[in-house]
């Protein structure tokens, strides 16, 4: 077998000349590599960004007596975005009210556990609802369930007494009375029940269970010298035959317990190796926030410069309306023409003053954390009264004080 050759001929080139190669697609590559790069950090900084946005910066639930639960949702939303989503909680909703950050009263739109909000270039939204589907009955206790996604806080009705907690608070205090509780995100059970005070064997069973507990966290080495205080006061006023006063004062000294395990637990450590990460951290997270915002600034001036922004807000129509002719009577003058009127009534009627004469229901409860049935009997009883009338709008009731003429 043999082998064949083909001889090619070499090409010279003379010294003074020179070889250009075509480089325009390797240019042209090099310049799109980044800015394609370049679209796929924003987008993803960007969405880091909305997320951001849209989370919550404020949720409370505030429990009445009734097992009826007020949830406030307060979040910040995309100006140049039209809609806006967010779940609730709970699947039946009622007295639901979104307003922008000015006040105005923005429509929406209910679909399963999901509501739709017409955002109308809002920067931000408040959401007012109530529901009845967090608290559930077991006997005496009553349990809270709910699970977020964002620390939230929680307020529970006056003489109640917590007796168990599926997670550790991260605040406890008492307001008015009243259970005040800071809880972090994720699911959670609170269970409380309503106390029944003025007899002896109540105020004994509260003052042993108070001492178990303390006796539990101090055996754990947790320091509680405000709960000990407040249970000496309860043993000294149960000695006094004070049953009543002695149940509450119990009561308080194992909420006080429970305020002061917290408080041990939130205690900073002394590890300097952890505060250098946990710094650490904190400096990265600003860094990249302040990346995010200035690339979020940049995306929203080039919408701004693609498209024009309305100039004016769309008032919806469940907007109360201003009516120049309607002017309503003072407290003072109320007062006077019905000077039989209980007290609660009156603070109602000094409130809707104040708003300008007129508000809608679920305000009212807010103000004065009254449940729906105890608020609507009341705001019957001021409307026999002649005091005020209650309207329809966009299927809440919105409360006024009647005119001067009606009250002559």
């Amino acid at each position: 077998m043999y082998q064949e050759y083909q001889m090619i001929e070499i090409q010279k080139v003379s010294p003074e000349r020179m070889l250009f190669v075509r480089i325009n697609h390797i240019l042209t590559t090099m310049v799109r590599a980044p800015v394609v790069a370049a679209c796929f950090v924003l987008l993803t900084l960007s969405s880091f960004v909305q997320y951001a946005i849209a989370s919550p910066k404020i949720l409370d639930f505030t429990v009445y007596e009734d097992g009826t639960t007020h949830v406030f949702y307060q979040t910040d939303v995309d100006s140049q975005s039209q809609n806006f989503s967010l779940n609730v909680y709970g699947s039946n909703i009622e007295n639901l009210i979104v307003q922008d950050e000015n006040g105005t009263l923005l429509s929406s739109k209910m679909n399963a556990n999901t509501i739709t909000i017409a955002t109308l270039g809002a920067s931000a939204i408040k959401v007012d609802y109530d529901t009845p589907d967090l608290i559930s009955k077991n006997g005496r206790t009553w349990t809270f369930h709910v699970d977020s996604s964002t620390d939230y806080s929680i307020m529970l009705p006056k003489n109640t007494v917590i007796v168990g907690m599926s997670s550790s608070p991260l605040n406890m205090q008492i307001v008015d009375d009243q259970s005040l509780i800071s809880l972090p995100s994720g699911s959670s059970d609170i269970d409380y029940v309503f106390g029944v005070l003025g007899t002896s064997q109540t105020a004994t069973l509260a003052i042993q269970k108070a001492q178990d507990f303390i006796n539990t966290l101090n055996s754990t080495g947790v320091k509680t010298p405000m709960a000990l205080a407040k249970l000496q006061e309860a043993q000294f006023d149960f000695n006094q035959g004070k049953y009543s006063d002695a149940e509450s004062l119990a009561n308080s000294a194992k909420n006080l317990a429970l305020q002061e395990q917290q408080t041990d637990i939130s205690k900073p450590s002394t590890n300097s190796s952890d505060n250098y990460t946990s710094a650490n951290s904190s400096n990265n997270l600003i860094i990249y926030l302040l990346i995010g915002g200035i690339i979020a600034a940049g995306a929203a001036a080039g919408i701004i410069m693609m498209r024009k922004t309305r100039s004016t807000k769309i008032t919806t129509s469940s907007e109360i309306s201003q009516n120049s002719n309607y002017i309503p009577s003072t407290k003072e003058a109320i007062y006077k023409l019905k000077p039989d009127l209980r007290q609660d009534d009156k603070e109602i009627i000094a409130f809707i003053s104040e708003k300008g004469g007129q508000v809608y229901e679920s305000e009212l409860r807010k103000k004065f954390l009254m449940p729906r049935t105890t608020m609507w009997r009341a705001v019957k009883r001021l409307e026999r009264e002649d005091v005020v009338e209650i309207e329809k709008v966009d299927q809440q009731n919105l409360i006024k004080l009647r005119k001067m003429e009606d009250q002559r």
